[in-house]
């Protein structure tokens, strides 16, 4: 079971990238691939910060992990000791313009074509 500090933030996203991490200081990501368990274990608080942009993504989210994952189309910033659940999609480049409905992610995550990744900064 993967636990995380009180005091830092734990966000759920859908992507990783480099511009995440404060680079004006050395810092090392340690990846884990998770069941859906873990993830809804993490989030069963409520005390996590949604950083999924899309409506339909995220009501695919509340389905799959049985909490409120809210649309919130930000950018963050991880500090040391912050986690990021990532839900990967393994569906291929979709096409310019293209977006993914509900029922597509549903489909996807039921087939084996998405799971979970944790990223946690330190």
């Amino acid at each position: 079971m993967v636990q995380v500090a009180q005091t830092q933030k734990v966000y759920l996203g859908n992507a990783f990238s480099l511009s995440m991490l404060p680079m004006s200081e050395e810092v090392s990501v340690k990846f884990k691939k998770v069941g859906v368990e873990e993830v809804r274990a993490l989030l069963s608080n409520g005390g996590f910060i949604s950083a999924i942009g899309h409506p339909a993504t995220a009501s695919a989210l509340s389905k799959i992990l049985g909490v409120n994952v809210p649309t919130n189309r930000v950018s963050i910033t991880l500090q040391p000791g912050d986690t990021l659940i990532v839900f990967q999609l393994a569906v291929g480049r979709l096409a310019p313009g293209q977006e993914l409905t509900e029922q597509d992610i549903l489909s996807a995550f039921s087939q084996g074509k998405a799971y979970f990744v944790i990223a946690r900064v330190q």
